[in-house]
């Protein structure tokens, strides 16, 4: 008896000291990197801070800032007369995060500055996110746009989609282990950073699903190679685009869920330094999210891919009634505008921000004063 008196101390000892050492954990893990205000989905860190130091990036300056406010968006921090602001999200990919732009040069941050020469109650949070495709956009809709009703959402959507085409092991794994978002387990996961950071290590080890981490983000400068012997297409490209479906299915369902917060969505086309001419049909570049990839493709080829990607965007969107400005057309195939093949410089982010300040301003003026939108309800 006393021997089993002695055995469930034991045991009752073990339990307390481990679960008050996973506190402790849970209570570290939170003090060094805080969790998304919204959702343990959409990755977005509150009041971060860091200095961007860069080489060998064309247009890009040397050094800059990059920061969050307290919803973990890049940009200005929420205004507290939010019913009194005509309020603008960017959504999508590191083409919208402008991670290596400092944050007065980034494209939403450029965007906001031109609007307000006009309309000073505008406001423009960047929620883009480094390897984002529209399966991301679809949660981040779900889980923060209801959370805050800005008055709009822009879309800037089509390269990260394109990998899963090129790329049957991403596109088979990615959002796979995604947690169902209902039930006590997601309560769990939502609630613990513990779980987060145990589920995300999981991803890499077992799974070994990629996770993009947004300090190592693999930007670097133009990479060309030539391309080795002749290129054999299909005729029709668009046998080699499995996600495309996919990617359509997502666009209309993104418009949905905006029509359904009472949000206005507005899609942008994906610009890229290819063109189809000679030079680029000769040459091939191995974006860094598009590994193991089954051909070579040359850079022309990327591009009539990526088009085919944006030419289906236009058409759902006018299928939908919605508007889509067509940015690719509108930003030249230029090294001056691009660091690397698809993202912008300072340059290419000035120019973005002109080009989609005009269209917005053209197509539906933002009203003037003191414009009227719901009030984010519950959040600091």
């Amino acid at each position: 008896m006393l021997q089993r008196k002695a055995w469930v101390q034991k045991a009752a000892l073990l339990l307390g000291s481990t679960v008050f050492s996973l506190w402790l954990l849970e209570l570290a893990l939170r003090i060094v990197s805080p969790p998304s205000l919204f959702s343990p989905l959409v990755p977005l860190r509150a009041r971060d801070r860091l200095e961007i130091h860069t080489a060998g990036l064309k247009g890009v300056s040397l050094a800059g800032l990059n920061t969050t406010n307290r919803w973990g968006l890049r940009g200005d921090e929420p205004p507290s007369d939010w019913e009194n602001h005509y309020t603008i999200l960017t959504i999508g990919g590191s083409t919208t995060q402008c991670f290596f732009l400092d944050d007065h040069k980034t494209w939403p941050y450029l965007l906001q500055t031109r609007l307000r020469t006009q309309y000073p109650d505008v406001w423009v949070g960047n929620g883009g996110l480094d390897g984002h495709t529209t399966r991301g956009h679809l949660v981040f809709m779900e889980e923060v746009i209801p959370k805050i009703k800005p008055s709009a959402v822009i879309f800037l959507t089509g390269i990260n989609d394109l990998g899963y085409s090129t790329n049957e092991t991403e596109r088979a794994v990615a959002n796979a282990n995604q947690v169902e978002r209902t039930g006590w387990r997601y309560r769990m996961f939502a609630r613990s950073r513990l779980l987060q950071v145990m589920s995300t290590w999981k991803q890499i080890v077992f799974d070994r699903a990629t996770v993009v981490k947004s300090r190592e983000t693999g930007h670097q400068a133009l990479v060309l190679h030539p391309l080795p012997g002749k290129e054999q297409l299909p005729a029709d490209l668009r046998s080699l685009l499995p996600a495309l479906g996919e990617y359509r299915a997502n666009i209309r369902r993104l418009i949905a869920d905006a029509r359904a917060t009472k949000v206005r969505p507005v899609f942008l086309t994906q610009p890229l330094l290819f063109d189809d001419t000679d030079y680029w049909r000769g040459v091939t570049h191995q974006f860094y999210w598009m590994r193991r990839m089954k051909r070579t493709y040359s850079c022309a080829t990327y591009w009539k891919l990526l088009d085919i990607y944006n030419k289906e965007l236009l058409r759902t969107c006018r299928e939908e009634h919605v508007e889509c400005f067509d940015l690719a057309s509108a930003i030249p195939h230029s090294d001056q505008y691009f660091y690397d093949s698809v993202h912008f410089n300072e340059r290419g982010a000035a120019l973005v921000a002109e080009k989609v300040s005009a269209f917005m301003q053209q197509r539906m003026p933002l009203p003037a004063g003191r414009m009227a939108a719901q009030a984010p309800p519950g959040l600091p």
